[in-house]
C-alpha cells in the first residue's frame, strides 16, 4: 500500500510541476509603466513608416507538454505588458526537447511601442 501511495504522490507531483509553462523578458533600456490595454502579437515586422521604439525581447516556453506555440501568446503579452510595451512583433516559435517532453513549445518576440497605439489596428496578428 505504501508503495501506491508513494507512486500516486510522485505521478501527481509530477503533473503539477511538468505542466507548467515559463515566461521571460529582456528590457533593452529603460521601461515605460506597464500597458494597461490588450497587446498586439504577430509574426510580422513593423511595416516602414511606422514609428516605434523597441522596448525589450520577450519569450515563453512550455516545459511539457504538446501545446501550440500560438497558446504561448498570452505569455509573451503579459511579458511585453510588464516592459510597457503595446506589441510583440516578429513573433518565432517552435519545438525543442526538454526535461519533461520530447516535443514542448516555445516562442519570442521583439516588445516594441508605438507612437501611435490607433496604428495597432492594422496590423495583421491576434490580441492578448
Amino acid at each position: 500500500m505504501h508503495c501506491l501511495k508513494a507512486l500516486l504522490v510522485g505521478s501527481l507531483i509530477f503533473a503539477t510541476i511538468g505542466c507548467s509553462t515559463t515566461s521571460t523578458s529582456t528590457a533593452v533600456g529603460p521601461t515605460g509603466p506597464a500597458w494597461e490595454l490588450r497587446i498586439l502579437v504577430s509574426q510580422a515586422a513593423i511595416p516602414s513608416g511606422i514609428e516605434f521604439k523597441v522596448i525589450g525581447f520577450v519569450q515563453a516556453e512550455a516545459r511539457v507538454g504538446y501545446d501550440s506555440v500560438a497558446s504561448l501568446y498570452p505569455l509573451l503579452a503579459a511579458e511585453a505588458r510588464k516592459l510597457g510595451a503595446n506589441a510583440v512583433v516578429n513573433a518565432k516559435g517552435g519545438r525543442r526537447l526538454t526535461a519533461f517532453s520530447w516535443f514542448a513549445a516555445y516562442v519570442s518576440g521583439t516588445a516594441v511601442k508605438l507612437d501611435n497605439p490607433a496604428t495597432l489596428n492594422g496590423l495583421p496578428g491576434t490580441y492578448h
